[in-house]
């Protein structure tokens, strides 16, 4: 038991790699004007989403520990990437100079701003907008864990009655394309709710299977996901993805990978959160450079230099400041 407490999950955690570069991916195409890149990379989202709820399960199901403990932990894991994107994204704003600050407080404190006043589709989180499914995660699983040893039935139920939701959710919206903004604030929460829920219930199911797949199969059936075409069907698409596919792909993802494919695996999930939460700041860091020296539009050859110098500025950023900070954070947190 107390083995299985901390196992890691290497193929998962490989998987959650692959995930974050198709969302950079599918960002950069959308950035660029290249909208057949990546096109269903948001789907990333929900995969992590799936893959928090059977990893919480795994890690604080039966764990002693107290909300707040477990809030602590949750921060501790999350909250360093998300001053330091908020602080460096405060630098990279030019409009509306005057709201940084009131923007750099909302954001130290993971507070979306739901109300704001402006006209349209406008960011939670303006200095980095993918932190909206940081603050989602978070809020989540703060929910979650209260009811954590909820029964199977009610468990079972709440997923019956998101069904129908999401299914008509998805066909309105022709997908799951939602969450950075706050006219979609409500359905995004259902959308990581179901999400979290599949994955919670993968983790019940677990012992009832032997379904298990190689991380290599599991890596390229998840690329090729996100990597599908738009169809007039995207809504179904996208609700299969979510409610069928991403599920039985956790299911399949526990068999530990060993030598190099072990090794890929450890590396692509310890890169998997900076690079999420860091890819958009690079970009515009990268894109602010190449304007410096006279650079126009967004060519191939640029794009193809800022993804490498993306990846590197958050495998440095995961070694010189997010593992030493937690790491400290830790040791603070044990200490009577």
């Amino acid at each position: 038991m107390a083995y299985e407490a901390r196992r890691r999950y290497e193929a998962l955690d490989g998987l959650r790699g692959v995930a974050a570069v198709g969302v950079m991916l599918y960002h950069i195409g959308s950035w660029t004007g290249r909208p057949w890149l990546v096109p269903h990379g948001y789907l990333a989202v929900d995969f992590f989403f799936c893959l928090s709820g059977f990893v919480l399960a795994h890690a604080y199901g039966r764990r002693e520990i107290g909300w707040l403990g477990f809030m602590r932990q949750r921060l501790i894991r999350l909250w360093p990437l998300i001053a330091l994107t908020m602080l460096a994204g405060a630098t990279v704003i030019i409009e509306h100079r005057e709201r940084v600050p009131g923007w750099l407080g909302l954001g130290l404190l993971m507070i979306p701003r739901v109300w704001a006043d402006e006209i349209g589709f406008s960011p939670l989180f303006p200095l980095n907008p993918p932190a909206w499914s940081l603050f989602f995660e978070l809020a989540v699983g703060a929910i979650w864990f209260p009811v954590r040893r909820l029964g199977v039935m009610g468990h079972v139920l709440m997923i019956v009655l998101l069904v129908p939701v999401m299914a008509y959710v998805c066909h309105g919206m022709g997908g799951v394309l939602t969450g950075w903004d706050r006219g979609t604030f409500v359905i995004s929460f259902l959308r990581t709710v179901f999400a979290f829920l599949l994955g919670w219930g993968c983790y019940r199911i677990q012992g009832f299977t032997s379904l298990t797949l190689p991380a290599w199969v599991l890596a390229s059936l998840l690329a090729a996901v996100m990597s599908f075409p738009w169809t007039p069907l995207n809504w179904l698409y996208d609700f299969v993805c979510v409610g069928l596919v991403f599920p039985v792909m956790v299911l399949a993802g526990r068999r530990d990978p060993d030598g190099l494919a072990g090794a890929a695996c450890r590396i692509s999930g310890a890169i998997s959160y900076p690079l999420y939460a860091l890819h958009w700041l690079g970009w515009e860091l990268m894109l602010r450079g190449f304007r410096a020296i006279g650079g126009h539009g967004y060519p191939v050859g640029f794009a193809l230099v800022a993804i490498p110098v993306i990846v590197l500025g958050a495998w440095t950023v995961l070694k010189l400041y997010d593992e030493p900070v937690r790491r400290r954070l830790q040791a603070l947190a044990r200490r009577p």
